[in-house]
């Protein structure tokens, strides 16, 4: 039954984006300006956000064994829209989360002071955050994930028609009664 070991690994895909969007769901709850008072309120907020984009790129990165993943050619088809916001996204995640290059996010800075007995170095790092990547990720993450929902159900279809009987698909973790 190909079209049941293909279903499996779609769940792995759902799995991957429904992590995502509860990352995206904490991000917006932490995202409030009057909440991000402290460095420790900020690191939180960006860990979720941090979260959110691996779990999302997750989705469309080299996948291991028995593992499936998403071409964006084929989840955002001809939407030249989406297919930009999905590679900034992409390009984010690259330099921000999987690698330490420059990013928007974080700045770092050493200024030099003092006189003839001392030099006082003051360090600098800066953390700002472009919420507009936050609101593109949310609607990617919700278009990539009504996405795998279609693929699930065209997959169903495909056991229904290689069985000859109706598929019901349980959600949790359910045991036979």
């Amino acid at each position: 039954m190909s079209a049941l070991k293909n279903f499996g690994r779609l769940i792995c895909l759902m799995q991957q984006i429904h992590e995502a969007g509860y990352y995206i769901r904490k991000t917006e709850e932490l995202g409030h300006p009057r909440l991000l008072q402290s460095y420790e309120a900020i690191l939180e907020f960006l860990a979720y956000f941090r979260g959110a984009l691996n779990s999302y790129a997750k989705c469309f990165v080299s996948a291991g064994p028995g593992k499936i993943r998403l071409e964006s050619s084929s989840v955002f088809a001809n939407d030249s829209d989406q297919i930009a916001k999905h590679n900034r996204i992409m390009e984010l995640r690259h330099k921000y989360v999987s690698h330490s290059d420059e990013n928007e996010f974080e700045s770092i800075n050493v200024i030099e002071e003092g006189g003839e007995e001392e030099l006082v170095l003051n360090l600098q790092y800066g953390i700002s955050f472009p919420f507009d990547c936050l609101y593109e990720l949310r609607e990617l993450i919700r278009f990539v994930e009504l996405s795998i929902v279609d693929r699930q159900a065209s997959h169903v279809a495909a056991i229904e028609r290689e069985i000859g009987k109706p598929v019901r698909v349980l959600e949790g973790n359910y045991k036979n009664a």
